[in-house]
């Protein structure tokens, strides 16, 4: 059976009734308006659609064709209560400094927004080859000791730059933890940050709290 889900790299919320759309590739946050947005909507249902409409989608990069059942669902997270805040903070370590200021290297190129889309993908594969998630106790280990040297590397900081570093220091110890991008309106803002099921690794969970989640990658 073929079907449809989002593309690579796309993902979407409601946010007040409203479906609003991430599309690392484009580097942009959209919502669907009129004809689009029915279309989109009829397509979810399993309702037909006109060519015209689903030209229409297609050619907006938000869909693709899959080789099963079609699955067009928001992203959905459960942001924790807990974050680094509620333990206790760690020494600082110069192995550990030389780590993040790679890693934050790394990550200002990958965060481009040439690259983003790449490097989420690649994230997102590395996490389903380990399949299971990191150890609670190592992962914020982890994260207390990049959070104590932190200051030291003169990047600045940045919900993405931090998230994406930290993400890819905890990977290369095999430990999988969640990316979410999130979103509100009026105002628009959005945010990023890494997560386990208990503790929000980077920035504070009331922070990401004020956020839907529009993208996660686990």
């Amino acid at each position: 059976m073929m079907g449809w889900q989002l593309g690579p790299g796309v993902g979407f919320c409601q946010v007040a009734g409203d479906p609003v759309f991430l599309d690392l590739a484009r580097d942009k946050y959209f919502a669907l308006r009129g004809q689009d947005r029915a279309a989109f909507e009829r397509l979810r249902r399993g309702e037909p659609n006109d060519s015209d409409a689903m030209t229409r989608l297609v050619a907006t990069g938000l869909i693709a064709r899959c080789d099963s059942a079609t699955s067009l669902e928001p992203s959905q997270a459960a942001v924790p209560l807990g974050d680094l805040a509620s333990h206790e903070d760690s020494r600082f370590g110069w192995p550990m400094a030389l780590r993040a200021a790679l890693a934050l290297r790394w990550a200002r190129r990958a965060m481009q927004p040439s690259e983003i889309a790449a490097t989420v993908g690649k994230l997102a594969q590395a996490k389903r080859r380990l399949g299971v998630a990191g150890d609670e106790g190592a992962v914020v280990d982890i994260a207390r000791r990049y959070a104590a040297c932190r200051w030291l590397v003169p990047v600045r900081t940045r919900c993405l730059v931090d998230a994406l570093a930290l993400d890819h220091l905890l990977l290369k110890r095999r430990l999988a933890t969640t990316l979410v991008f999130g979103v509100r309106l009026d105002p628009f803002a959005a945010h990023c940050w890494l997560q386990t099921p208990d503790t929000v690794l980077t920035g504070t969970s009331a922070e990401a709290r004020n956020y839907t989640p529009i993208l996660v990658v686990r």
